[in-house]
């Protein structure tokens, strides 16, 4: 009954197709006219008898380290040379492994290791030859190396060949050499036999042909030692512990850096959570300050729109201040002219006595005339000039309304550009963070990958495009905002102007004035020249003394400050420090402050200049309070008119 499987089924046919073509001559063995090759090897082949290709695939076709077709067809090749036997010129002894399984031998039994093979009384077609054909005659039992033994140079018919180091070279070993014993061509029957004819013998090494004098013993001797199998197995079982040891080492040291790298994980994983944890937070800060701005803006809106609603008023009643004063000059005008009529009546009535009071109603006429006259003609410069002053504040309400709107919407504009511009910087840092992770992550080389990274990079230049135009955006609104600022400056001189010419520099009492910045006042060294002179003479000095120190104010190449752009003072000073000690704490203020007030200005002069001041707190006005100073000495004069 036939158990084999459908795979064995397969490989026996195929071996019998193998068979069949070898049978043909469709397959060739015959390399040339004396030797064979074997038709199913690439190496090594060309150079063989009969025998020694029928151990070759006899060799391969027992090999447990060959593929299964390789092996049948060497099974094939050998059966074809079994059933068409040609005439041997070699008596080398052709193995053909029977029983793979080793013979049993002693544990403390010395043999040559590394394990080596002899063989003695080898063919003349052998001996000189080249070392491989002995080897790949012997290849079933996968030896290391042969050896041709060799005595001052000549050779001497006999082999070593190596088996390796380990247990499996020793199995190889031992086979060998029982192949030899089967036959009766082992080391015993080498030294029993008188006549050994031409077939060769061989055995395993061992002590005593290790010791053995002569060419083989001298050959052992140089390229082996002597061991028992328990030593070699001792060895190998102590290089085994060694390699186990290194390895668990190793085991242990990768398992802590493995450790290690957990604890790092962990630490990054922490140490990104809190990043995430501030990033929320510095979000919501971000949100609450923008609400917070949000809703300051509203408030200073509010702010202005009551501001400009309250000037609105002041304007439309002055307006109506200037309708009824108009309506007042027209009914003086009117009563003028009845004034004037009823002067002529009375002119009339009065003609008989003429010559009798004409020295007297001349001069009646002449004088109320006059003074008519002149009243309605300082009635109409008062009205002009009413009406300009009017006029004047009128535009100034004007621009300081426009420019109060611009400011306005430039900051607007501003902090929406800020939000904008922090919002691109956020989803910039977070796209690029998104695509370095991508890049960084193994394993994500896919065509999906890669276009989602194409997209990712095309978005990221996309808001990188978008913040570019916000910030040009954002430095034309800054451009606005500085045209605006010297709009403003340009205002604020008018209403200087304005109040200089409605006397707002020669009242101490107003709340708000004109002040010379940087212009020092003679009584700070009143005081102290008045402890040297009489007291007419203290003020002229002290005048002289002032004048002398706003000179040297004056003067650009003294510069008293710490550093070209520093705002601070430098005590060490040579003229300071001999202005405090000759004239005191008082005066020394003096200059300082004129010195800040001038160095503060911005313009590089040192040469004072007219502000509008608060007098109160010190400081300068802002816009809004000289407006409405200017607004309140507009009614006052108009009040005296």
């Amino acid at each position: 009954m036939d158990y084999t499987s459908d795979g064995d089924s397969e490989l026996e046919a195929y071996g019998s197709d193998t068979y069949a073509l070898l049978l043909s001559g469709d397959i060739k063995v015959m390399h040339d006219g004396s030797s064979y090759k074997c038709p199913f090897c690439s190496v090594g082949n060309g150079d063989y008898n009969i025998h020694e290709l029928l151990q070759h695939a006899l060799s391969v076709g027992a090999a447990h380290d060959q593929e299964a077709k390789q092996k049948v067809d060497h099974r094939a090749l050998a059966k074809h040379l079994k059933d068409e036997p040609a005439k041997s010129h070699s008596p080398l002894l052709r193995p053909i492994i029977m029983d793979p399984q080793p013979p049993q031998h002693k544990r403390d039994e010395l043999f040559v290791w590394p394990w080596m093979g002899i063989i003695v009384n080898m063919p003349s077609e052998y001996v000189g030859k080249s070392a491989n054909r002995l080897k790949e005659h012997f290849s079933c039992f996968h030896p290391v190396k042969a050896h041709h033994v060799y005595s001052k140079g000549f050779p001497t018919g006999n082999a070593i060949v190596e088996f390796g180091k380990d247990f499996g070279g020793f199995r190889n070993a031992r086979i060998f050499e029982n192949q030899f014993e089967k036959n009766g061509y082992g080391k015993m029957g080498w030294q029993e036999k008188e006549r050994r004819g031409s077939e060769p013998f061989g055995w395993i090494a061992r002590a005593d042909d290790y010791n053995a004098p002569g060419a083989i013993g001298d050959f052992l001797r140089k390229n082996g030692d002597l061991k028992t199998v328990d030593g070699v197995e001792n060895e190998e079982k102590n290089k085994n512990e060694k390699l186990v040891a290194s390895l668990s080492s190793k085991v242990i040291e990768k398992n802590m850096h493995l450790e290690a790298l957990e604890c790092e994980y962990q630490e990054r994983t922490v140490s990104l959570q809190r990043m995430m944890e501030q990033r929320e937070h510095q979000l919501q800060s971000y949100s609450q300050e923008l609400q917070k701005m949000r809703q300051c803006s509203v408030e200073h809106t509010q702010k202005i729109v009551d501001e400009n609603k309250k000037l609105r008023f002041d304007l439309q009643s002055m307006t109506h201040e200037l309708d009824a004063r108009s309506k007042e000059l027209d009914e003086l005008a009117a009563q003028t002219d009845c004034d004037r009529r009823k002067l002529e009546l009375e002119k009339q009535r009065k003609l008989p006595r003429r010559l009798l009071l004409a020295s007297e109603v001349h001069p009646i006429m002449g004088e109320g005339g006059g003074r008519n006259a002149t009243k309605s003609n300082h009635l109409m410069l008062a009205e002009m000039e009413y009406q300009k002053a009017n006029e004047n504040v009128r535009k100034l309400l004007e621009q300081q309304q426009k420019e109060k709107e611009t400011a306005l919407n430039n900051a607007k504009k501003l902090e929406e550009q800020f939000h904008v511009k922090h919002n691109l910087q956020l989803e910039i840092k977070h796209l690029t963070g998104k695509l370095q992770v991508i890049k960084l992550t193994p394993g994500n080389e896919t065509s999906e990958t890669g276009k989602r990274i194409a997209e990712l990079t095309e978005e990221l230049q996309d808001k990188i495009d978008e913040m570019e135009y916000t910030e040009n955006y954002n430095q034309g609104l800054i451009l606005q905002e500085k045209k605006a600022a010297v709009e403003l400056q340009e205002a604020r001189k008018f209403v200087l102007d304005a109040l200089q010419d409605l006397g707002g520099q020669t009242s101490d009492k107003a709340h708000v004035g004109i002040r010379m910045m940087g212009e020092l006042d003679s009584k700070a060294f009143l005081n102290v020249c008045r402890k040297y002179f009489p007291n007419d003479d203290a003020e002229v000095e002290s005048v002289k003394i002032c004048s002398k120190w706003q000179n040297e104010i004056k003067n650009p190449e003294w510069r008293p400050f710490n550093g070209k752009e520093s705002e601070v003072i430098n005590e060490d000073d040579m003229k300071l420090k001999e202005l405090k000690e000759v004239y005191g704490e008082e005066a020394y203020a003096a200059v300082v402050t004129a010195l800040m007030e001038l160095n503060g200005s911005g313009s590089g002069s040192r040469v004072p200049f007219p502000e509008l001041w608060n007098q109160r707190e010190g400081r300068k006005a802002k816009s809004k309070e000289a407006v409405q100073h200017a607004i309140k000495l507009f009614k006052a004069s108009k009040r005296r008119r």
